[in-house]
C-alpha cells in the first residue's frame, strides 16, 4: 500500500467481517459501536437531506428492519432522529418476527418501542398491497426518508420472501425524498442478488466495502461512518491497494502559512488552453487556480481573447498566443511557453484548446520539451501524447490526467465504458501516469493504488466542472507539498467537499459551475 495521508482501506465484505471479528470481541464491544453508527448515519442524512430541501420539523421517516445488526444501526439512526427532531413520525417495517431479532437489535428497538408505529410483512404480502400500507401510514402523504436496514454484509443470495417482494415494492414506491442504505443496500455484497434496494446513499459503517464502488453509483453515493476501526492495531496492519479518501487530506492547507514567505514560496502554475470558440473553459481552470493556494498562475491564452478573459481575472498573467485560422494554438508559437517554463513549476494543458492536429502539436512539445509536472486535462487528452509519455527522462515530473469516461475509453482504447480497476491500473501502468478518472466515484490509481473520492455529487454534473478541478490539481501540484496522488487527492477532495456545500445551500439544480468557487473557503476553514 502507497501511504496517503487521511485514508481508510476499502474491504471486501468476508475482510470486513473478519476485520470487525478481531476488533469486537463482545457484545458490549458491538453495542458500543452500534450506538455510534446509529447517530453516524442519522447526522449525516440530515446533512444530505439538505441537498433537497431545509429538514421539516415534523420529518417523516420510514425504516425497513431486518434481524441482523443493520437493523440494529438503522432502529438506533431513527431514535436519534426522533432526539433531534421531537416532531418527527417514524415507521418501522419489520420483514422478519420482531421476536426473531438478534439481541442487540432487539436491544435498539425496545428503546423505540412505544414511539414509533409498526407494521410486519409476510409471504402473502404483495407489491400492490406493501403499496396501500405506505399510503396508509403516511396519511396518503409521502416519507420525507427511508431507511434501509434489512439486509447486511453477510448477505449470500437470492434475496428471500417476504423482503423480495418489500424490496421490489420500495423500489417503485416514488413518494419517498432521500433513500438511504445502512453499510450496504440490501442484495448487495460480495457476490450480489439481480435485486437490491434502490439507495441514493449509502452509509459505510466502519468500513467503506469494495463492492459499493463498482460500476455507475450502483450502490448511491457513498459515505462512510468512521468508527474508529483504523485507529486499532487490527486495522492499521492491513496491506491494500484500494483506499478511501476523507477530509483531513486537506488538513495541511488549513494550516497557518509561515510568516516568512512569499507568493514564489507556493509555486507558479503555468496553464495552455482555450480557442476562440471556447474560452470558457480555460476561464473556469484559471479561475479555480487561482484559489487553490498556488502563489503565481501564468494563462497562455489565444490572442482574440486574452485581453477579454484577463479582464476577469487580473490576478493571473496573461500571455496572448498566435491562433491560426481555426481560431485554435498555433504550434509555432509554443516558444512562447518554453522561453518562460524556468519560471514555472508545474504546467496544466488543454481545457478548452479544440480537437485538432494544431492543439496536438502543441500538446506534443510539452511533453517532450517540459521536465515539470505536467497535468493533461480535456482537449490535451490525445492517444498521440501520450505515446510521448514514457519516453520522458526518468527525472522528469509526473504526468497527470485528468479525464471522464468518455475519454478514457479513447485514450485507453476501449469500446465500452470499463470502470474496472484492472483496466484503470493496467493503462496507468501503460503510460506512466496517474489518472484521474472522473465518475460519480472519482478514482486516483498510480498503477497499483486506487484511491476512492466519495464526496461531490449530481451537482457536478455540468459543463466546466471538470476544468475547475483541473484548475485545483494543477494549483496543488504547483505548490510542490506533496507528491502527485495525494495533490491530487486534494484537488478532488476539495473540489467534491465545495460541490457538497453548494448543493446543500441551493439545491443540485439551479445552480452554475462557477458558485462552487465559493465554497472553497469554507471547506478549508471547516465552518
Amino acid at each position: 500500500m502507497k501511504a496517503l495521508p487521511c485514508t481508510h482501506p476499502a474491504l471486501t465484505c468476508q475482510e470486513s467481517a473478519e476485520l470487525e471479528a478481531l476488533i469486537l470481541p463482545d457484545e458490549t464491544a458491538e453495542w458500543a459501536v452500534m450506538q455510534q453508527a446509529g447517530v453516524g448515519i442519522a447526522k449525516a442524512i440530515c446533512l444530505d437531506y439538505q441537498e433537497l430541501r431545509q429538514l421539516p420539523k415534523g420529518l417523516s421517516v420510514l425504516a425497513l428492519i431486518g434481524k441482523g445488526n443493520n437493523g440494529g444501526d438503522a432502529l438506533l439512526a431513527c431514535g436519534q432522529l426522533l432526539a433531534d427532531f421531537p416532531r418527527a413520525r417514524v415507521t418501522l417495517i419489520f420483514a422478519v418476527d420482531p421476536a426473531a431479532l438478534k439481541p442487540l437489535v432487539a436491544r435498539a428497538y425496545q428503546q423505540l418501542k412505544g414511539r414509533v408505529s409498526q407494521h410486519e410483512v409476510d409471504v402473502q404480502s404483495d407489491v400492490a398491497t406493501i403499496h396501500e400500507l405506505l399510503d396508509t401510514v403516511s396519511d396518503d402523504g409521502a416519507f420525507d426518508i427511508c431507511i434501509d436496514g434489512l439486509l447486511g454484509m453477510s448477505f449470500q443470495p437470492p434475496v428471500r420472501e417476504p423482503m423480495r417482494v418489500l424490496i421490489e415494492a420500495i423500489n417503485s414506491y416514488e413518494k419517498i425524498g432521500l433513500r438511504a442504505a445502512v453499510d450496504l443496500p440490501s442484495g448487495k455484497g460480495d457476490i450480489s442478488d439481480e435485486l437490491s434496494f434502490r439507495a441514493d446513499f449509502t452509509y459505510a459503517t466502519g468500513v467503506a466495502k469494495k463492492v459499493l464502488f463498482e460500476g455507475i453509483a450502483e450502490s448511491g453515493r457513498v459515505r462512510t461512518i468512521d468508527l474508529g476501526f483504523f485507529q486499532t492495531p487490527a486495522g492499521q496492519a492491513l496491506d491494500v491497494t484500494e483506499m478511501v479518501l476523507n477530509d483531513s487530506v486537506l488538513n495541511p492547507l488549513r494550516a497557518l502559512r509561515p510568516a516568512s514567505v512569499d507568493k514564489r514560496a507556493f509555486g507558479h502554475l503555468f496553464i495552455l488552453g482555450g480557442s476562440a470558440f471556447m474560452p470558457g473553459a480555460l476561464l473556469m481552470a484559471v479561475q479555480a487556480a487561482v484559489r487553490s493556494g498556488v502563489g503565481l498562475v501564468t494563462a497562455f491564452a489565444p490572442a482574440s481573447v486574452a485581453a477579454t478573459l484577463a479582464a476577469q481575472v487580473p490576478e493571473a498573467m496573461w500571455v496572448p498566443w498566435p491562433e491560426t485560422a481555426n481560431g485554435t494554438l498555433n504550434p509555432r508559437a509554443t516558444p512562447l511557453l518554453l522561453d518562460r517554463i524556468d519560471q514555472a513549476t508545474a504546467v496544466l494543458l488543454g481545457p478548452g484548446m479544440g480537437k485538432d492536429r494544431n492543439t496536438e502539436m502543441v500538446a506534443q512539445e510539452i511533453v517532450k520539451k517540459v521536465d515539470l509536472p505536467v497535468v493533461l486535462d480535456a482537449d490535451a487528452l490525445r492517444l498521440r501524447v501520450l505515446e510521448l509519455i514514457p519516453k520522458r527522462k526518468s527525472s522528469a515530473g509526473s504526468v497527470i490526467l485528468t479525464p471522464h469516461m468518455g475519454e478514457f475509453m479513447l485514450i485507453a482504447k476501449l469500446d465500452k465504458p470499463d470502470y474496472s480497476n484492472e483496466t484503470l491500473r493496467t493503462f496507468c501502468q501503460s503510460y506512466r501516469v496517474t489518472t484521474v478518472l472522473k465518475s460519480a466515484h472519482t478514482r486516483i490509481c498510480d498503477g497499483e493504488n486506487i484511491w476512492y473520492n466519495a464526496c461531490g455529487g449530481p451537482v457536478l454534473s455540468r459543463g466546466g466542472s471538470g476544468d475547475l478541478l483541473a484548475g485545483l490539481i494543477g494549483g496543488m501540484i504547483a505548490q510542490g507539498r506533496a507528491d502527485a496522488q495525494t495533490c491530487a487527492a486534494r484537488g478532488v477532495v476539495l473540489h467534491g467537499l465545495a460541490a457538497q456545500r453548494l448543493a446543500r445551500a441551493h439545491g443540485q439544480v439551479a445552480v452554475h459551475t462557477t458558485q462552487l468557487l465559493e465554497y472553497l473557503p469554507s471547506v478549508l476553514r471547516q465552518v
